[in-house]
């Protein structure tokens, strides 16, 4: 890490050092002062902690094994691990080492394996099953128990003890059953050394960055003054890498402090961090502010996949688009403002507002900056008294009104189902069934539209009907194929409006009662005739079935 901070790249790929700054302000130009620092760095460190991972393994021998092989190809299974076996019959029973976390191993054993989709142990099986192959030996093996920790370690050790007679150790001596609370001990103390230990944490890497054009020294003071505050007794190094437009200073800052103080970094301790490193860049001139994630103004910004979801599901039916995603990336596009966090947490983000335009005031910084920070306090205030919230289909911003598209309906979930499922359908019978649901929920949807988005959801229903006429000619013409008809299909486009009933238009003003009552009679006998044409489609469909099962039959 040390030398991740103090090294650069050059432009022809090879490294540089550059300056980094302790916590006593000593610069290290290069690395023998570096070598000579860490030494002194690496004091504090904590000692490794000991890998007290065990599992417990049953091994299903298939053949006739002697000791001498079985001890050799437990040796040669576990390697340079301790462990303790006893064999009865073909049953062999082993207590060892593991570089597996045992902690999770014993959740799935007493949960049940059935009920788990960890594959931890059977990859520790099968590892030991191809092992005692490997050395001359078939066995079935079977995780049977697993502990993670120094206490439990031992009291299994003593458990496998008393229960298995004649327990041995990997060289084949047999191991004294008679006392197994000291023989266990003597045991595990013969195994400590080696146990392979896992690194603590001693070290963290901090970033505090800035925008472009920031000025870096006095983001290096900010961030000592940070350090100096948060972390006392803690000693660190500072570097600032300029090879990015940003501005960021990296910090390697010890996690245990010479009177043994540990650091911590819990969301909580992170928010403090970041509050007190604003407070600091503003004392500096600079404009800066700690939120937290809910307290973000503005939109949240949205991905290339949130564009081109948005832009799939306005051109082709079958994609589907959240609401969210739809309001997020045309406020996003329009850079309009979120009031109903502003209306939630106006206050907290007006008072950091207000407070580093009173620091730039009184650091002497003038200009756009300055005019921008109170602003955007003031305004912030504003919103949070007033409490106005933005309606729920008209939101006004830079580009003014904002009225919500016909795809974040509520009822175009559903209706992109629908449609999804006529694609599915396999006769002409069940294409019209299901293209009369597909325009069921359009009219639902329709009448509920207001009527600025009238006319796009007309070009989209006809869009929409134009690819279900196309399927319905398609299953037509494959129908009279199949049942050996001559004719040629009827072009796709022709199709459209053949077999549904003409829509009522609500929109439409109102009419006498003679010619509302003339075409309530029309449409019903329009639905009449889609009947009778639906359960001719399904004689002709049943005629094909049975012709075609008496050719199979002949």
């Amino acid at each position: 890490m040390l030398a991740y901070i103090g090294t650069r790249e050059t432009e022809l790929g090879g490294k540089r050092d550059i300056e980094i700054f302790t916590d006593s302000g000593q610069g290290l130009a290069n690395a023998e002062d570096r070598r000579g620092f860490l030494r002194q760095f690496a004091q504090t460190f904590e000692p490794q902690l000991e890998n007290t991972n065990f599992i417990e393994v049953r091994f299903e021998l298939g053949g006739d094994v002697s000791d001498e092989a079985l001890s050799a190809a437990l040796n040669a299974a576990f390697g340079s691990k301790p462990f303790v076996y006893a064999r009865k019959g073909n049953t062999v029973n082993v207590y060892g080492h593991t570089e597996e976390r045992a902690g999770p191993l014993a959740k799935v054993l007493a949960a049940g394996r059935a009920n788990s989709r960890s594959k931890a142990l059977d990859k520790i099986e099968a590892g030991l099953r191809e092992a005692l192959g490997n050395a001359g030996v078939r066995a079935a093996a079977e995780v049977t128990a697993a502990v993670g920790n120094e206490r439990k370690a031992q009291y299994f050790l003593q458990k496998f003890i008393r229960s298995h007679k004649q327990a041995r150790q990997p060289n084949g001596q047999e191991v004294a059953g008679k006392q197994p609370m000291k023989a266990a001990a003597a045991i595990y103390e013969q195994w400590r050394p080696q146990l392979s230990g896992r690194e603590r944490r001693n070290v963290y890497h901090l970033l505090f960055s800035a925008r472009a054009g920031t000025d870096p020294h006095a983001i290096m003071a900010a961030a000592r003054a940070v350090l100096e505050e948060r972390a006392p007794g803690h000693k660190f190094v500072l570097a600032h890498h300029a090879e990015t437009k940003h501005v960021h200073i990296h910090a390697m800052v010890q996690a245990r402090s010479a009177d043994g103080e540990r650091l911590t970094f819990y969301k909580a301790d992170l928010h403090a961090w970041r509050e007190a490193y604003a407070e600091q860049a503003r004392q500096r001139g600079i404009a800066m502010v700690a939120t937290r994630r809910y307290d973000y103004a503005t939109s949240r910004p949205y991905t290339k996949e949130h564009a081109g979801a948005y832009k799939r599901a306005q051109n082709d039916p079958r994609y589907q688009v959240s609401d969210k995603t739809v309001a997020r990336v045309e406020d996003k596009r329009q850079r309009r403002i979120d009031r109903g966090l502003l209306v939630a947490s106006g206050a907290a983000i007006a008072g950091m507002w207000q407070q580093t335009a009173a620091v730039m005031r009184a650091a002497g910084v003038t200009g756009q900056a300055l005019t921008a920070a109170e602003a955007i306090g003031n305004n912030a205030l504003q919103i949070h008294r007033t409490g106005e919230k933005p309606a729920a289909a008209v939101t006004k911003g830079a580009a003014g009104p904002r009225r919500s598209s016909f795809l974040s309906h509520p009822g175009m979930k559903e209706l992109t189902r629908l449609i999804g499922a006529s694609e599915m359908a396999q006769t002409p019978l069940e294409m019209r069934q299901k293209m009369a649901r597909v325009n069921q929920a359009l009219d639902q949807m329709r009448d509920t539209l207001p009527n600025a988005e009238q006319t796009r959801f007309e070009q989209y229903r006809d869009g929409v009907n134009d690819k279900m006429h196309d399927r319905l000619a398609r299953l037509q013409y494959e129908q009279q194929k199949g049942a050996g008809g001559a004719g040629d299909a009827a072009p796709e486009r022709e199709a459209r409006g053949r077999d549904l009933p003409t829509r009522e238009d609500t929109r439409q003003p109102e009419t006498s009662e003679r010619q509302a009552e003339k075409a309530r009679q029309r449409v019903q006998q329009q639905k009449d005739s889609a009947k009778q044409k639906g359960r001719q489609a399904d004689e002709q469909d049943r005629k094909t079935q049975r012709s075609q099962g008496d050719e199979y039959e002949r």
